[in-house]
């Protein structure tokens, strides 16, 4: 009898791939399952970013996988936008209990209260070797990384292409000896940003870790400009208005990405308001936000909470839906609300997309 991990997550058919955006509150984890051949087993699994704590009703990203691969298939890729707390917690554990072969990575040094964790990171570095390390630099090609030896190299992930946006220039000397502070934005600035593409009539995913205003308006958007449009944009940094702003009041708001980007689909990554610890999603942000994206195709996981299922096929169609399962069998943590019904007007959407105009239907 299949898990449900092996129920929800693999494809039912072959040639689908399927961009799971786990709810890991505070945080974020996304599960790409990626087409390699012409049979509903041939399918390869690669994580981007990491978030394992005890937050209310976050998937248990080890238990999960070790469900989804009890029978078949394996982690093969780990791939971190940028190594803060949020987005590599917990992945010494992962490593150790699961496994992956390969780890690509913004190979940026963090301060602060991010050192502690950036040693989980270290570690799987050491373990995964060198020959098998990556690093994320932007460039213009498709499916192309470096090596620590700062070569270039080109890396297929199965039948999908990806272009690696951010980060544009190294600046892991120039911050070294840093403020936390200095390095925490600096490295915001400098974060993987990644578009993953699949299908005869391309449809996509922008991948933006914590990107910021800087990051697009001063290195992305305007040499990537031609590169950027995605059906489906994650929110950079848990709906942060960091993403259009520098502060609350910067009256400057940076909106160029957005107009050039043109998404169908936001992804937010953040628990409800009122359990982040820092306000995320910002309410400007998420005003901003609906400006370009029609407000039935923004999907906030902390919601209710649920985690959300991208699929592309073969020929480009592309479809939303929304999954309470995972949570269900692999959430963990204590939440006063644990009994509290799912909002209904989110719980059975069922969204599909056009092959022509990628427009939700009905």
């Amino acid at each position: 009898m299949a898990t449900v991990a092996e129920e929800i997550i693999k494809p039912q058919k072959a040639g689908v791939f399927r961009t799971v955006f786990l709810y890991t509150g505070q945080g974020e984890s996304t599960l790409l399952v990626i087409p390699t051949g012409p049979n509903l087993n041939d399918y390869k699994y690669v994580l981007v970013d990491c978030d394992r704590d005890k937050e209310p009703n976050e998937i248990d990203l080890i238990l999960m996988l070790k469900d989804l691969f009890k029978t078949s298939g394996k982690l093969e890729v780990f791939i971190n936008t940028h190594p803060h707390n949020d987005h590599i917690g917990g992945i010494k554990e992962v490593y150790d209990e699961v496994g992956f072969d390969e780890v690509w990575h913004s190979n940026h040094r963090p301060g602060g209260e991010h050192k502690e964790k950036f040693k989980e990171l270290e570690y799987v570095l050491k373990k995964v070797g060198k020959n098998n390390e990556y690093h994320l630099k932007g460039t213009n090609d498709d499916n192309k990384v470096r090596t620590v030896s700062d070569k270039e190299v080109i890396k297929k992930l199965g039948n999908i292409d990806f272009i690696v946006l951010s980060p544009s220039e190294y600046l892991c000397d120039e911050i070294d000896d840093a403020s936390a502070d200095e390095r925490y934005r600096r490295i915001h600035e400098q974060c993987g940003v990644i578009k993953f593409t699949y299908g005869t009539n391309p449809k996509s995913i922008l991948i933006t870790g914590d990107s910021d205003k800087t990051a697009w308006k001063d290195h992305i958007t305007e040499y990537h400009k031609a590169k950027l449009p995605a059906n489906v944009l994650s929110a950079s940094h848990h709906g942060s208005r960091t993403f259009f702003k520098t502060s609350e009041d910067d009256e400057d708001v940076y909106e160029t990405h957005l107009e050039n980007i043109k998404p169908t689909y936001l992804i937010v990554s953040a628990p409800r308001k009122e359990d982040s610890p820092h306000d995320h999603p910002h309410d400007d942000a998420m005003d901003l936000y609906k400006k370009y994206v029609d407000e039935d195709g923004i999907f906030h996981l902390g919601k209710t909470p649920y985690s959300v299922i991208v699929d592309i096929d073969e020929n480009g169609s592309l479809e939303v839906t929304i999954d309470t399962e995972l949570i269900e069998e692999y959430g963990k943590g204590d939440d006063p609300e644990d009994d509290k019904k799912i909002d209904e007007s989110k719980s059975n959407i069922y969204i599909h997309t056009t092959k022509i105009d990628n427009k939700p239907m009905g």
